[in-house]
C-alpha cells in the first residue's frame, strides 16, 4: 500500500506575512514589512517569520487531515506535544510553497501513571517553484489513555 500523502499550496503574501508578524508580536522587525531593510541584511526581500507554516492549517484544515491521512485521533483526548521547524531557508514573501504532508511517526507508549499514550507527529516538507526544499515542519499531537484505571 502507498504511503498517504496531502499535497497543498501555501502562499507566502506579503500581506498575510505582515498579519502574522504582527500578530506574533514582530510589528517591529523590518525582516518582516521593509524589503529595503532586509535587503541591506542580505536577504533577497520580506521573510516570512519562522513560525509563518503553522498557517498550513487554513489550507489542509483537521478533518480533511483526519479524513485523508486516516490517523483517527480522538480529539477530546489529543493534547499538543511538539512542533519542529528545520529550515534551509525561511520563506520569501511573494512566492507560493508547495506543501506534502504525511504521518512520519505514529506509536504507543506506556504512561508513567498507567494507560498508553499514542503519539502522532505530522511531517510536512515546503518546497519552492524551482522544487528546493524551503523547510520541513512537524507537529506531533498525544493522545491521552481512555481510562487509566
Amino acid at each position: 500500500m502507498a504511503e498517504e500523502k496531502i499535497e497543498f499550496e501555501l502562499p507566502v503574501t506579503e500581506e498575510h506575512v505582515k498579519r502574522f508578524a504582527a500578530a506574533v508580536g514582530e510589528d517591529d522587525n523590518p525582516l518582516f514589512f521593509d524589503a529595503q531593510a532586509a535587503q541591506e541584511l542580505g536577504l533577497p526581500g520580506i521573510v516570512a517569520p519562522p513560525t509563518f507554516t503553522v498557517t498550513q492549517i487554513f489550507q489542509v484544515p483537521r478533518d480533511e487531515r483526519e479524513q485523508r491521512l486516516g490517523a483517527n485521533l480522538d480529539y477530546a483526548r489529543v493534547l499538543h506535544g511538539e512542533q519542529e521547524f528545520v529550515y534551509k531557508r525561511l520563506p520569501l514573501a511573494g512566492e507560493t510553497l508547495k506543501g506534502t504532508m504525511r504521518i512520519s511517526k505514529d506509536f504507543e507508549k506506556e504512561g508513567k501513571r498507567g494507560g498508553s499514550m499514542r503519539f502522532v507527529t505530522y511531517e510536512t516538507k515546503f518546497t519552492d517553484a524551482g522544487d528546493d526544499e524551503v523547510l520541513t515542519a512537524y507537529y506531533t499531537l498525544i493522545q491521552t489513555a481512555k481510562d487509566v484505571g
